[in-house]
């Protein structure tokens, strides 16, 4: 599978999809890990917008003959 270019777009896809049967036992089981699967997915979600909202304000900042700015135009592409 090739890497995600549209992170917020693919966990959301994740959040919508939800865990199969096998994933959400294995997320509650005793020996662990214990965890809020779906949580943890909205989390992240929040946390990459969080995170686009950032590089936004960075961008807005850097100036344009910045040879760092199209690295951060590219990251910013990543976060859709």
């Amino acid at each position: 599978m090739a890497a995600s270019t549209q992170l917020i777009t693919d966990m959301t896809t994740v959040s919508t999809t939800g865990p199969t049967a096998a994933t959400a036992a294995k997320a509650i089981a005793p020996a662990g890990p214990i965890q809020d699967w779906a949580g943890q997915v909205q989390t992240c979600i929040i946390d990459l917008s969080d995170l686009k909202n950032k590089i936004t304000l960075i961008v807005a900042a850097t100036d344009a003959a910045d040879p760092m700015l199209t690295t951060l135009n590219n990251v910013l592409l990543s976060l859709s």
